[in-house]
């Protein structure tokens, strides 16, 4: 690859990434594509040095590419979109949920929902891994944690995966 569009939505890039995170890093670590108008950083070094630097790299727009979600005030309610300090008091005030004991104290039923996955298999006499168990436990687990009502879950799980879905073409 002599030139490179890095196009983040492209289904090769979600396909196989690599050999184009690969050719960024070494040819284009401060990559700019102009008709998404968004920066890229490849290297390791950069990024961490862009994350301690919020005065120059900010998230107050989001962290979608999406310019329709600029300036969405659902968008930028996240504490994703925020810089510090607002960023640091949102993020402490959610990782209370989060505690290494609560997360412990989760075990049993995080044994039990595996297992309920595990016995469908079982009937079912298949499975795909993915998208039966490893897409659904950790929002089964997430919404634990924040009292989601088991009878929720489907519905809730139906709106995360359409913010996350792309047709071909878009």
């Amino acid at each position: 690859m002599s030139v490179i569009d890095f196009n983040p939505y492209s289904y090769d890039i979600h396909e196989d990434p690599f050999p184009t995170y690969r050719h960024l890093r070494t040819h284009a670590p401060v990559y700019r594509n102009e008709a998404l108008k968004f920066w890229a950083l490849s290297r390791y070094d950069d990024i961490l040095a862009a994350f301690k630097d919020p005065l120059t790299f900010s998230n107050a727009q989001g962290v979608s590419l999406e310019r329709s979600s600029m300036g969405d005030a659902s968008a930028l309610a996240s504490f994703l979109a925020m810089d510090p300090p607002r960023h640091d008091q949102m993020r402490a005030l959610v990782s209370r949920g989060f505690t290494p004991r609560r997360v412990a104290d989760l075990e049993p039923r995080v044994r039990e929902l595996t297992a309920q996955y595990i016995n469908a298999f079982i009937a079912a006499g298949q499975c795909d891994i993915v998208q039966d168990f490893a897409a659904r436990l950790p929002m089964d687990v997430v919404s634990e944690l924040l009292g989601v009502p088991s009878a929720d879950r489907d519905s809730l799980r139906r709106s995360a995966d359409m913010v996350l879905h792309r047709e071909a073409g878009s």
